[in-house]
């Protein structure tokens, strides 16, 4: 029960902030390119998207894309049928 009481307090109450809309990230990286990293992270891990956007700004990007590029060779390599044995 206080899963379900943190999540709603975290929903409604008082929601989590994202770093993303930080100045140093607004001002050093591409807008269209950070919206579109966040949208594919929501798609692939909503509980750990919301841990990579509390990060500090200096280094949430970097985390951000590693992350996306670690589950994107994971999903390969789950992948059998690409690779058939010989």
């Amino acid at each position: 029960i206080d899963e379900v009481f943190a999540a709603i307090y975290f929903l409604y109450v008082k929601p989590l902030k994202s770093n993303l809309d930080s100045p140093f990230v607004r001002e050093n990286f591409d807008p269209d390119d950070l919206a579109f990293c966040d949208d594919i992270l929501v798609k692939v891990s909503r509980s750990f998207a919301a841990v990579i956007r509390q990060l500090p700004s200096t280094m949430l990007v970097d985390i951000l894309v590693f992350y996306l590029v670690l589950r994107a060779l994971d999903t390969i390599e789950d992948d059998t049928t690409s690779f058939p044995s010989q």
